[in-house]
């Protein structure tokens, strides 16, 4: 076995490796996409590291390098997913090797540590993972929602646009002193679908949110059900609203008439799900959890790469990029 770089015309074998590997119990699902590379092109900073046996395709991850903050000091991490090891050539290390190539990778480019997220109920990629050095710092949720038509009238309609740097100085004034905040989730998604919504109403009271549709990118697909075609990808037949930066948790009526209005529009449009992520410590309004029709649990594995460094973080909810899971 060898690992190289990616090269395009890994992707048709790759998306037959993510065929194969299914995850999240008790509902396994796969990642569909066009290009096997589409998750990771969403970071300018990316790199796949493919693993072969006899010039077939065993194995990949995804890495890629982000510029962030933790405790408050800059640091440079790499984001490690997208890993994948052919069923039937595994208990031979070749996830071993992809984990140890990923940390050769970043090691040769000075980072300080990698983290990656593990679905809860995923105890071989938890063991794995563990083996290699990485430890549990905290969980992260995914909460699903349906499209639901509004029963009232709203009392305030949000207004949006389209513009990726709309509200940019509201969210940083809210989001940059946390762990693992970068600023340029919304610049990178801009091409897909993206919105803010907001709603201003004066002396302190205000609330915003972005989403952009997940479904041009990929889609987390049940493992029972065949793909679907590349043309039905296109044309969004099942679209995926990723809620990200919002705002105004201390104005939540105003951000659950965001909320709502989203999941009214979803019902005609028509998508198949809204997804927020959050980390577990977040102390979101109560009706996020209320609403959702569903939820996966993630634990966030963290390595350090340098001997010297052991990160401080803070005791407060850390900053969960949309792009990711």
């Amino acid at each position: 076995m060898y690992i190289r770089t990616y090269r395009p015309e890994d992707d048709g074998a790759l998306m037959a490796l993510e065929r194969l590997c299914p995850r999240g119990l008790p509902e396994p699902f796969v990642h569909y996409r066009r290009r096997f590379i589409d998750r990771a092109a969403l970071f300018p900073d990316h790199q796949l590291l493919v693993a072969e046996q006899e010039d077939v395709i065993v194995g990949v991850v995804a890495v890629c390098v982000k510029r962030t903050q933790i405790g408050g000091q800059p640091v440079s991490l790499g984001y490690v997913f997208d890993l994948r090891t052919d069923p039937t050539v595994r208990r031979q290390g070749i996830g071993q090797a992809l984990l140890q190539a990923a940390d050769d990778y970043l090691i040769g480019r000075g980072i300080d540590g990698a983290y990656g997220h593990i679905v809860t109920t995923n105890i071989p990629s938890l063991n794995l993972f563990a083996k290699h050095g990485y430890r549990r710092v905290r969980q992260v949720m995914m909460l699903i929602y349906q499209p639901h038509p509004a029963v009232d009238i709203p009392v305030w309609m949000p207004r949006h646009v389209t513009d990726h740097t709309a509200g940019h100085d509201v969210v940083r004034a809210v989001h940059s002193t946390r762990d693992m905040f970068v600023p340029d989730v919304a610049e990178r998604v801009k091409d897909f679908g993206f919105e803010r919504w907001t709603l201003d109403l004066g002396d302190a009271r205000f609330a915003g949110m972005s989403v952009f549709d997940q479904s041009y990118v990929f889609q987390q697909w049940p493992a029972h059900l065949p793909f679907p075609t590349e043309a039905a990808m296109q044309q969004h037949a099942n679209k995926s609203l990723r809620l990200f930066d919002e705002v105004g948790i201390h104005s939540a009526p105003l951000l659950r008439a965001i909320f709502d209005t989203l999941r009214d529009q979803a019902v005609t449009d028509p998508v198949s799900k809204l997804t927020l992520l959050i980390d577990r410590m977040d102390r979101i309004p109560v009706f996020f959890f209320a609403e959702a029709s569903s939820q996966l649990d993630y634990w966030m594995v963290f390595k350090s790469l340098k001997p010297d460094w052991t990160p401080e973080w803070q005791d407060l909810p850390m900053y969960v990029d949309a792009r990711e899971l």
